[in-house]
Order: C-alpha cells, then structure tokens, then sequence
C-alpha cells in the first residue's frame, strides 16, 4: 500500500533536502540539516563511492538531492546526485527477501552483490578494502546485518586460530585457512560455535558464529578480511567475485511505484499537491506534512 503525504496535516514525512555541494557533503549536510548530516553524509557516501572515489570525483557545485527518515534513526530513502563525475539515483526498496536495499532507476542494485557471502541476505556493504593516501586504511568489507544472523564459512577450510589477542579491538573473531591458502578472518562476532576450534576441518556453508559488535565495533556487522599466504590483505570482492543483482520480477511493479513516487517527492511538493511515497505494506498510514527545506 501507499502512505499519502500532504502539506495538511502535522505529522512529519520523510524530509527532502536540496543542496548545492561547497565542500565535503556532510558539511554541506550540516548547513541544511545540523546533527543528522553526519549519519547522512555517511550514507551518501557508501552510495556514490560505488561510482567513483568520494574524495576525487566530488566536486563543488554538485547537486544532492534526498530524502531522509529522523526516526528511529536517520536513514536515507532516496536520493539523487548530480555531479561533474558522479551521477546517481538511488531509491530505498525492500525485495523480495523483506530487506531494504538501494537500487538505480533501473531497479538494479547499487553495490555489486558478494558471491559466497559469509552472510547471506547481509543488508549493506558498509565498507570495503580501503589503501592509499587520505583514505582511513581498511583491511576487509563490513558486511550490515542484525544481530544474530548466521556466519558461515564461504569455502571449504582449517580453523586456524580463535579470539586470539585481548579481544579489544576484534572482539569475538575467528580465522580460518582456505583450500588455497589464503585465510579468511571473521571479526565482532557476537558468538562462536563450538565447532569452529583450531584444526576442526570445515566444509563451505557450515555455521561458525553469528554477527555481533564486538570489540571496537559501533552496530552489528561482520568485518571480513582475506589474507594471502604472506599476509597482505586481498580484496573479497575479487577474490569471491560478485554479480549485478535486480529486483526481483514479482516486485518490480511495486518498485517502479515506489521509484515514481520517490521522483515526485524529490522534485517538490506544492502546498497543494498530495505525493503518495511507499511504506509498510501492511499499513495503510495517516495523512502526513511533507516539509521543504531550503
């Protein structure tokens, strides 16, 4: 079902933002929408990184376009930017299996998708394997997922060593040596199963723990790294490969609703216009404001 939102009653719709980009996006954010740029800014950037580097290909005089939820938490619902470098539209969508990606106007998912993922159904690519100048160095992909949600090993493989160091920074973490050598690290887990102890043979699929935060961790995820025989971090996109996923057929009417009605709310609303925008659809909601901000 739908959610109509109108500028006549109280309660508080998603907020569109218009911005022109002065300098980095969250303190262009933070012009516009003060305490809450942060974790927008944050997740404007997961988006556009997957076009071009944020740091290089974002320029002055861009344009960013989205629509944001305050509550519980802010959270992105669409957005689009255009830039010199970097043209994106990305609208909020749950799929078939009930979880809320990003997808492009062509109903294609904005990240590559994991393939032999450590976490099946994981939500977002939160970080990947970061190097080089001014970028904060990252050795593995953060993989979003609720706490709880099953860890698995992606290739048959050794337990080599588990919870090793205080557990400060990894919390609990495991680590296991593949058929090929290189090693698979497995970080803020929120258990270990008793069957992943050092030299326990795995074969792929099997459950070694569960998505926690752990450690120096600030929302469950799953931090995994792949090392080669010597020690340097390898990329698990490459090393897993990866493949471009869509909505899935039976929803791609309602997501060509959805993406339409997020292009009108993101366009503006006039104080006389009703702009249907998608929830929950089992919820039928109340008239709600749509407010502008310049």
């Amino acid at each position: 079902m739908l959610l109509w939102f109108s500028i006549l009653s109280s309660v508080a719709a998603p907020t569109p933002v218009d911005v022109s980009i002065r300098d980095s996006i969250e303190a262009s954010l933070g012009r516009v929408i003060g305490a809450d740029a942060p974790a927008i800014g944050n997740q404007v950037a997961r988006l556009l990184r997957w076009k071009g580097d944020v740091i290089k290909n974002v320029h002055p005089g861009d344009k960013l376009k989205l629509l944001f939820e305050r509550a519980p938490e802010p959270e992105l619902v669409a957005l689009v930017y255009s830039g010199s470098e970097i043209d994106l539209r990305a609208y909020r969508f749950d799929d078939a299996d009930g979880i809320s990606r990003y997808y492009d106007e062509s109903g294609t998912l904005i990240e590559p998708w994991l393939l032999h993922s450590p976490v099946d159904g994981y939500v977002q690519i939160t970080e990947t394997v970061q190097t080089g100048r001014g970028k904060r160095r990252h050795h593995g992909l953060d993989l979003k997922a609720p706490e709880g949600t099953p860890v698995l090993t992606p290739f048959d493989g050794v337990v080599a060593r588990v919870n090793w160091g205080s557990g400060r920074a990894n919390g609990k973490c495991l680590e296991v040596t593949y058929e090929n050598g290189t090693v698979g690290r497995f970080l803020h887990l929120s258990t270990v199963e008793p069957v992943a102890v050092p030299g326990a043979k795995l074969e792929a699929g099997t459950r070694i723990g569960a998505v926690g935060s752990t450690g120096h961790s600030l929302a469950p995820h799953l931090h995994y790294e792949i090392r080669a025989p010597a020690g340097d971090a390898l990329d698990p996109l490459e090393e897993h490969g990866t493949e471009r996923a869509v909505v899935a057929a039976e929803k791609r009417q309602a997501f060509d609703v959805a993406r339409r009605a997020f292009e009108v709310a993101l366009t503006g609303v006039s104080a006389t216009t009703a702009v249907a925008v998608p929830g929950p659809a089992d919820l039928m909601g109340p008239v709600q404001t749509l407010q502008t901000i310049q």
